[in-house]
């Protein structure tokens, strides 16, 4: 940018706020692909806002500038000889016509837009009141809307394709931005920051979200799962308008989008807005699509092009924002994985044998073919796990019988493999199956929803599928090797009997009609092409236990298509180190050349002073901090653990949260202390709590430690009392994203070791193989090493990050391990804790500076009070 560019903002902003805005401004100009980095508490979602939208309303005034010029230049064109020529004349006649009619497009769409703003300004408690007196009702489902008749369970006539393309309605959008982050709560947030925001009233803006999110005909948002709420709600728009089964809520939208047009609502508002007009928000904020200027979504809309596809958003020149997108690669490639049980193979064979038995002769010829290959396809794939599961090795029967005279109802022998997509296929005998048809036929006759509904309503009569079933087999079906054993064995026959009952109990606790909709999912997985994927047969202990997971190895598939639509992508976060994530596996195995991506990380608000960062290398016994697998459970390594964290504290007022690399390890490492006694010492000056393994917990947990350093820190610092608390969490866990542990929460971060996943496993191995393969044909050496690496530091980073949140907080970080010595680890810390990190090789030059950072901050919080 040639000028200085002035951004509007509700307060003065900070210097990494304008340097941020600044940058971004530039990234939207040159169509560049930018990678944002910008510390929690810097203020990045204002930021965000104020410099991308100040570049499309530039962008807006500068596009209806150049055609009025257009236009300008036209009237006052002279007959000059040149000019005269015929083709040049008509080259710009054409011009000068679609100048015209882009213009009168643009000044339509704000004369619109502005007339929708002072309707609902200045006549807002008219219409309200007129919407609760007239318009609002309770719409009441009556026994004979719920009631299934069998004509619904039929399933439908299929449509031709040329019939739903002239369906189909092509609409002009207006230039938008599509700001996309992971969570609804966080969408909230962000729509709440926009209504902050000076373009508060300058922008227009729709929130879109699942028919979960949206729906307000409690006949089918009861039922919950999401798959059903989607076919529920398509079957219902297929009904005719006059019909009693059509969704009452679809009619009359035009209100309820010309108010979301009107100004900026969050989903909460447009769902009570819904329920007051008596209008389906789903299709109200999915309408207006075309003609809003920022359109915020989640995830799972925006990443996943069928979804996409369906709610009509173009990419298309216009600008995409991926914000909280540390994770992003994990979300696509989990978007496009599946996995599937053995019982849920069985659950979806009963459901789909009962319904054909039942519906078959009112069924169509094609309905019935379709239907058949499906039970085939389900046979086959439950005949693969129960081969695959079965055990015919004499040495592995011989271990069982150990099992069972411990009376366990299960075999224990776990086994994995993985295949290709085509190996899997061949493997199961369903070659010659045109899977793209197939899953096709699933989304068009909405076969999962009317499984569910026949299925459930058998369930409701004290009938289940499984009934069927149950005249050839009394139960379903056990390990065979326990089956053997149990005949093999007769003494044991009532230890065999025992665990037959348990897995019948098991079979019922786990029951889901649901289950086909899994099993349609993992079929469209193997719709992707053979090297995007692996499928992974999972073995367990019972051919219900055991699973075929679909693994997704390539995200860049995926959103290759998204980086050449758009005019500039963005990707933002709070840590998005290390970048060689996005830039090995996202940006240029999807074609973007080096020079078109820009880096962008901000410093934190706080002063220099206020962080402290540590490395350290032993511990205050002088041993080694060596938190590799097979040093971390030795005797001094736990030892040391337990006297850096009795010497931190006994040092540090307030929060301490100290990250462990596992649940398991956590559980180690307490017991180990309990034992030692070490944590007696500690609870004398520190109130001790763990991570809980349960969600519904972590609030308690949460709350109680809150009030724990509240009361301690608002007592005599001083005083030999407790000083605050410490907290045992986990990396990855429950509070290692999404918590702020800001001011007295978190005054220490203390990361124990290196989370890096295990190598042996089957599915990181499958990975860092495919990734080594394709890193050669992009010049990346070690690809699978660098995502090795990758994975652990994303971990580390994300948890460190919790401590410092605002301008005036401040907090210390101590790393445990040697290796956080090593230019690999040092390189992928975020920048703004890299630069005040220092490594210690002993314990007490490490703990003095300590001490003297806490020291100087109690003396400086002294002056300020």
């Amino acid at each position: 940018m040639g000028e200085e560019i002035s951004f509007p903002f509700p307060f003065p902003p900070y210097d990494v706020q304008k340097e941020f805005m600044k940058e971004l401004y530039s990234v939207l100009q040159n169509k560049k692909v930018g990678i944002f980095e910008s510390p929690t508490g810097t203020g990045k979602s204002l930021s965000i806002i104020c410099g991308a939208l100040k570049w499309l309303k530039d962008f807006q005034e500068n596009k209806k500038a150049e055609l009025q010029n257009i236009l300008k230049e036209n009237c006052e064109d002279t007959e000059d000889d040149w000019f005269n020529n015929f083709l040049k004349k008509q080259e710009k006649a054409f011009k000068v016509e679609d100048a015209k009619k882009e213009l009168k497009i643009l000044n339509e769409y704000e004369e619109r837009i502005n007339d929708l703003r002072l309707k609902f300004k200045t006549k807002k408690a008219s219409f309200v009141l007129d919407t609760h007196n007239s318009k609002r009702r309770k719409y009441e489902n009556t026994a004979e809307d719920n009631k299934i008749i069998d004509e619904d369970l039929l399933l439908d006539v299929l449509q031709d394709e040329d019939e739903k393309d002239d369906c189909k309605e092509e609409k002009t959008h207006v230039l938008k931005i599509y700001y996309s982050s992971r969570t609804h709560s966080q969408l909230a947030q962000f729509l709440g920051e926009i209504k902050r925001s000076p373009y508060r009233d300058l922008i227009t803006v729709t929130a879109l979200g699942s028919r979960a999110n949206y729906c307000i005909n409690e006949a089918v948002s009861k039922l919950k799962n999401l798959s059903l709420i989607n076919d529920q709600c398509v079957e219902l728009q297929r009904k005719k308008a006059t019909s009693k089964k059509c969704c009452p809520f679809i009619k009359n939208l035009s209100d309820m989008q010309d108010s979301i047009l009107s100004s900026v609502k969050d989903i909460e508002e447009i769902v009570h807005m819904g329920k007051e007009l008596l209008s389906c928000p789903y299709y109200a904020s999915r309408n207006v699509i075309p003609d809003v200027e920022l359109v915020v979504l989640p995830y799972n809309i925006l990443m996943h092009k069928a979804t996409r596809d369906a709610y009509g958003i173009v990419l298309k020149n216009n600008v995409l924002i991926i914000d909280e997108a540390h994770n992003l690669v994990e979300a696509i490639n989990g978007m496009y994985s599946a996995e599937i049980t053995g019982l849920c193979l069985l659950q979806s064979i009963w459901q789909i044998d009962a319904y054909f038995k039942q519906y078959n002769t009112r069924l169509s010829q094609k309905n019935v073919r379709f239907t058949k290959l499906l039970i085939s396809v389900l046979n086959s794939f439950l005949g693969y796990v129960k081969s695959s599961n079965s055990i015919s090795n004499s040495d592995k029967s011989s271990s069982c019988i150990s099992n069972l005279d411990k009376s366990s109802s299960s075999i224990s022998n776990s086994d994995s493999r993985m295949m290709s997509c085509y190996e899997f296929i061949s493997s199961c005998g369903v070659s010659h199956v045109n899977f793209f048809e197939l899953v096709k036929f699933c989304e068009d006759s909405l076969i999962g929803n009317k499984l569910h509904r026949f299925t459930s309503a058998r369930v409701a009569k004290g009938i289940s599928p499984m009934d069927d079933q149950n005249k050839k087999t009394e139960l379903p079906e056990i390990s065979p090797t326990t089956a053997y054993l149990s005949q093999l064995k007769e003494k044991k026959s009532s230890v065999a009997k025992e665990a037959i009952v348990e897995n019948k109990h098991e079979y019922k606790e786990q029951y889901k009609p649901s289950a086909f909709f899994t099993f349609i999912h993992f079929l469209k997985t193997l719709t992707f092409p053979t090297e995007y994927g692996r499928v992974l047969f999972n073995k367990a202990s019972t051919v219900q236990k055991s699973s075929l997971k679909f693994l997704h190895l390539n995200p860049a598939a995926h959103f290759q298509e998204i980086i050449q639509e758009a005019r500039s992508v963005v990707v933002a976060g709070g840590t998005m180190q290390p970048i060689s994530e996005f830039v090995d596996q996202l940006f240029m195995p999807a074609g973007v050349p080096k020079e078109r991506i820009s880096f962008f990380s901000c410093g934190h608000v706080i002063p220099s002073e206020n962080l402290l960062a540590i490395g350290i290398e032993t511990g205050p016994c002088g041993s080694m901090l060596d938190f590799t697998f097979k040093s971390r459970q030795l005797p001094q390594t736990v030892k040391e653990v337990g006297s850096v964290l009795l010497n931190i504290c006994n040092s540090v007022q307030g929060g301490i949260v100290c990250f462990l690399p596992s649940y398991n390890y956590e559980e180690f490492i307490y017991k180990e202390l309990k034992k030692s006694k070490i944590l007696d010492s500690i609870a004398k000056r520190k109130k001790i709590f763990r991570e809980p393994k349960f969600s519904s917990d972590v609030d308690r947990i949460l709350s109680d430690y809150a009030k724990s350093i509240s009361l301690a820190c608002s007592s005599n610092s001083g005083s030999s009392t407790c000083t605050g608390s410490l907290l045992f969490s986990i990396v990855g866990g429950k509070m290692s994203e999404g918590i702020n542990f800001s001011d007295d929460l978190g005054r220490c971060v203390i990361m124990v070791g290196l989370p890096y996943p295990n190598k042996f496993s089957v599915e990181l191995k499958e990975k860092m193989s495919y990734l080594n393969q394709k890193g050669v044909s992009l010049n990346i050496k070690n690809a699978g090493d660098i995502y090795y690496n990758n994975l652990c530091m994303k971990a580390v980073n994300q948890s460190i990050g919790r401590a410092i949140r605002h301008k005036n907080d401040y907090a210390a970080i101590v790393l445990l391990d040697y290796r956080y010595n090593t230019s690999v680890v040092k390189d992928s810390l975020p920048s703004w804790i890299s630069k005040s990190f220092t490594f210690h090789q002993k314990f007490g030059p490490a703990f003095f500076a300590l001490r003297k950072f806490f020291a100087v901050q109690n003396n400086t919080t002294v002056k300020k009070t």
